[in-house]
């Protein structure tokens, strides 16, 4: 009666001593893979305060301006380059079609008819069109009979 109670208990013994090994190599690779993940997170915040330092340096506006002096060909702003809201095509659509093939003096005459077809003030931002009211009686579909 004593054998199959000693088997018992040493196979639970045998089992219970596999998985703590098994916990304890676990354990260990996820400390081996939070090292890692801490020294690359380290490096990383320097590297990020590397950057910093030299997009500081680098975006000084008196050396952009040194830069952009040497380098570009740039001109004041002349007051005909300045275009008003009125001068914006009130039409998308016709100068969409009019850059289609088979439209090619479309697009000026487009531009031009532009504030003569339409009377309505340009869109500005917000700006929602009003849709018409019927102004005639409604019929119900269902039975024919108007209201």
């Amino acid at each position: 009666m004593r054998w199959p109670i000693t088997i018992v208990v040493l196979s639970l013994v045998l089992a219970i001593s596999l998985g703590l090994y098994r916990l304890k190599s676990e354990v260990q690779r996820l400390e081996r893979r939070l090292s890692v993940a801490t020294a690359q997170l380290e490096e990383n915040r320097h590297n990020s305060r590397i950057l910093a330092a030299e997009w500081s340096f680098l975006s000084q506006p008196s050396r952009v301006q040194t830069l952009a002096g040497r380098y570009l060909a740039l001109a004041p702003l002349t007051p005909e380059q300045i275009g008003g809201l009125a001068s914006l095509p009130l039409n998308a659509n016709a100068i969409r079609d009019a850059g289609k093939p088979g439209n090619d003096g479309a697009r000026d005459e487009a531009v031009r008819n532009n504030g003569r077809e339409q009377s309505v003030a340009p869109p500005l931002p917000g700006w929602k069109p009003v849709k018409p009211r019927p102004t005639g009686r409604i019929i119900l579909a269902s039975s024919g009979r108007q209201p």
